[in-house]
């Protein structure tokens, strides 16, 4: 059915027209249609907070005539409006600068293995769209229950959502290209609030993922009513220098901060804390980065990127030493290398840019308790606060905090009113270990670390 939407009917008319109007008037163009359609419940009290539904058909297009780009989208597919688009794109581009590096790349298709597992199998969800709006309010409601069931210090639910989405795109260039992509997302997510002595502390968990059985209600609620509740009762600490470990989750942010220094664009622009040192040693010789496309059930896998190019796998940091960065077809060429399948779409809005597919440092060995074990005595940290305000060029960061007291390898009460600061490619050079409790939030993921010091600002 889905490749039936997208190579039939209204898009496939919408396609043919575009070339014909372009024929004769652009040297290369690329064509791109994106449909989705979705909903979001929250609910607050057991009640409907809100239920939206949404849904979303439009087409980009790029160009290139004598060198110069020209981009333009609309979300009206019918003949006029395409032909309109089509030549304000080329009218636009007469105003841009020539740039040699411009185009699209030329298809490619990927070598059958009887041995390649079924990716889209792992990506769609053949029962997207059975849930009665009645089932997927009741997801919501589920996750509160679980939450406020969980422990009767949870006081409130500042909200519990549900949400679903089908997405589909088609991808045609001048040079031959037509690709489809579809996928289904399913996520739920609910933020608490638990008090105790007139302290309150507030915790939140999701669960998300291509298969509507990822999102599992009850293990939400009693995750994020158990983040909440061990937080009541912090104590002040004196400002230290201490081995730390990093819960699983705080990892994931500060990962996310490092993924645009891995940018073959902001390597060239300058503003990488990366550029210069590949094949270099940047962090610790435990640490293994990796940005794979092709990972069964990854949040950010597809066949092919945004431009067509065929998705892989990429190191880039083996062993603490720095390997590859990441390009899409455009800055690959400026540098003098080639796409990495790593050209990202936001929507027919916008022209495709570089970013991460499913970026993760590779687990080791080790639950989170061994790690807190052999740490033996230091911090265990559960949260950041003010991770947006890393930054992206230098890793300075200084940033607030939340977790617990270690001592004689066992957690021990929960602190408060901490931060951390240093540079982020000096914190990933002091990890020690690598613990085997790998998480991901949407298309990031990272086990928990054990750092050999870390300093802690305090009272």
């Amino acid at each position: 059915m889905n490749k039936d939407i997208l190579r039939g009917g209204e898009i496939e008319e919408a396609v043919v027209e575009l070339q014909t109007a372009l024929r004769g008037k652009a040297d290369s163009y690329e064509i791109f249609v994106s449909i989705d359609k979705g909903l979001i419940v929250d609910t607050k009290e057991g009640e409907i907070d809100s239920f939206k539904v949404r849904s979303n058909l439009g087409v980009g297009l790029r160009t290139v005539k004598d060198g110069r780009p020209g981009f333009g989208f609309s979300s009206v597919l019918g003949k006029d409006a395409l032909n309109a688009m089509a030549a304000d794109t080329i009218t636009g581009s007469l105003s841009v600068e020539s740039d040699v590096a411009y185009g699209f790349p030329h298809p490619v298709r990927r070598k059958s293995s009887p041995d390649a597992p079924d990716l889209q199998a792992t990506l769609v969800d053949p029962d997207y769209g059975r849930l009665s709006e009645d089932e997927k309010i009741e997801i919501s409601r589920r996750i509160e229950k679980s939450a406020r069931g969980t422990d009767k210090r949870i006081v409130k639910a500042r909200k519990s959502s549900y949400s679903e989405t089908w997405a589909a795109s088609r991808l045609v260039n001048s040079l031959g290209a037509d690709s489809l992509h579809t996928a289904t997302f399913f996520s739920g997510s609910i933020a608490v609030v638990a008090e105790e002595k007139g302290e309150s502390q507030m915790g939140w968990d999701v669960g998300m993922g291509h298969l509507s059985t990822d999102v599992k209600p009850e293990s939400i609620g009693e995750r994020a009513a158990k983040v909440a509740t061990g937080l009541l009762g912090g104590e002040k600490i004196a400002s230290t220098r201490s081995p730390v470990v990093l819960e699983n989750g705080v990892v994931i942010e500060l990962l996310g901060a490092l993924s645009g220094s891995f940018s073959g664009e902001n390597v060239l622009k300058g503003r990488s804390m990366l550029a210069g040192k590949l094949d270099k040693p940047v962090l610790s010789k435990a640490i293994t980065i990796i940005d794979d496309g092709l990972m069964p059930g990854g949040w950010g896998s597809s066949d092919v990127d945004g431009e067509g190019v065929l998705k892989g796998k990429t190191t880039l940091v083996e062993k603490g030493e720095l390997k590859s960065f990441i390009y899409d077809t455009y800055w690959g060429r400026k540098a003098g290398a080639v796409s990495t399948g790593n050209a990202r779409r936001g929507g027919f809005t916008s022209p495709p840019s570089i970013g991460i597919s499913n970026y993760y440092l590779k687990a080791g060995k080790g639950s989170l308790n061994t790690l807190v074990k052999d740490m033996y005595g230091g911090l265990l940290i559960t949260d950041l606060m003010g991770v947006h305000t890393i930054n992206p060029v230098t890793g300075e960061f200084s940033v607030g905090a939340q977790g617990f007291m270690v001592k004689n390898g066992k957690v021990t009460h929960p602190v408060r009113g901490i931060a951390i600061s240093g540079e982020l490619l000096d914190l990933f050079s002091k990890v020690e270990r690598v613990g085997s409790d790998m998480r991901y939030l949407g298309s990031i993921g990272a086990p928990s670390l054990l750092l050999k010091e870390l300093d802690i600002s305090g009272t």
